[in-house]
């Protein structure tokens, strides 16, 4: 997977630019504040993925304009691809000539992993940052994935307004049983998913973390469900619960099982890294979330993602940095710096200031 040609008019403080990629390391470096991560974050958004920054549509937009246009070029091994996104009032995508229905549907093709410091929520942050974590790794993947996380959201929403209701009407309490069936089924299959998405991520997680800790510490991940019974997760199970928990459900009018409460345990050294990791540990263990990442996906795909680093090297030392860029060998890389000089064997460099392009090296 290579990027070859990206283009951005009005997005974010970019201006206009062309930016021609080579396949090996990509620096952007300039001033803060000059657009970096804002060109990282057009890139992401070709994946099918909302922004890694969580920004909604209209900040994507500059300040006093009405529409931002990027567009996307990139070789998959078989054709080259074009992909193009407008955002205004309404939001168009083109691929290779053709309107397509949502972003969504982008998902699966044009493959990237990205980190950011915002990232440093995944161990830090709450089981919700976790979970939203693993689920755009598994619809990068698997895109119907997304459509079944889809559907679960809205039968949770169905059920959790009948949970409201049925003190006003008690005739709904009928119902209830039907929607319990109904996410049962989709949960079951979320858990089960996730799950097993976890048990083949975390060996490259594992491998990764111990590199770039000099072997001196040692990673683990696991998947927490609430449905799980004796070691098994399936409709049964879910509805087991469901029924356990549906007089504290109707009592407090939400659903309180179900893979929306689940969360993803990260230790090293066997302890919590949310709880008594250090910074850098904990900046070590996204790291190697992200870069066992790119490893499953192209194991799972057959495709090497092209990788997004947003000022991932300030932080780490020499050894490290080493570390990171020869375990990327073969990748296509995107970092982001205000330091050219921060990182070695570069390939092409990007100046970037008040949202152009002003130098390529």
């Amino acid at each position: 997977m290579k990027l070859t040609r990206l283009e951005v008019k009005s997005f974010r403080n970019l201006k206009e630019l062309q930016l021609n990629a080579a396949d090996g390391v990509n620096v952007i470096y300039g001033e803060n504040g000059q657009g970096k991560t804002n060109l990282l974050e057009a890139i992401w958004l070709f994946t099918g993925s909302k922004s890694f920054r969580g920004a909604s549509t209209s900040e994507l937009i500059p300040l006093g304009g009405d529409r931002a246009d990027i567009s996307l070029c990139y070789d998959d091994g078989v054709r080259q691809n074009e992909l193009r996104m407008m955002l205004g009032d309404k939001k168009e995508i083109m691929q290779n000539a053709v309107s397509l229905g949502s972003a969504t549907e982008l998902c699966g093709g044009f493959c990237c992993v990205v980190f950011s410091p915002v990232h440093l929520n995944l161990i830090k942050g709450s089981p919700s940052e976790r979970r939203k974590l693993i689920d755009v790794i598994i619809g990068q993947m698997k895109p119907r994935y997304l459509s079944v996380l889809s559907e679960y959201n809205r039968i949770l929403l169905q059920r959790n307004t009948l949970l409201k209701d049925v003190q006003f009407s008690s005739s709904l309490l009928d119902t209830l049983d039907i929607w319990d069936m109904a996410l049962a089924k989709k949960g079951a299959l979320i858990t089960k998913t996730r799950q097993s998405f976890i048990e083949k991520l975390t060996p490259f997680c594992s491998d990764f973390y111990e590199g770039i800790s000099n072997g001196r510490e040692s990673f683990d991940m696991s998947y927490q469900s609430n449905i799980e019974i004796d070691g098994e997760i399936s409709d049964e199970t879910m509805l087991c619960q469901l029924k356990a928990a549906r007089p504290e459900d109707l009592r407090n009018g939400t659903t309180s099982i179900g893979p929306q409460r689940d969360d993803i345990l990260i230790n090293i050294n066997g302890i919590s890294a949310r709880a008594f990791g250090s910074q850098g540990q904990q900046r070590s263990g996204v790291l190697a979330i992200k870069l066992g990442e790119a490893a499953l996906m192209n194991e799972l795909l057959g495709q090497t993602p092209v990788i997004l680093l947003d000022d991932v090297m300030s932080e780490l030392d020499d050894s490290r940095r080493d570390f990171l860029l020869h375990r990327l060998e073969d990748k296509q890389i995107f970092i982001t710096c205000c330091d050219p000089n921060q990182i070695f064997d570069v390939d092409r460099a990007f100046e970037v200031s008040e949202g152009k392009i002003v130098k390529t090296e």
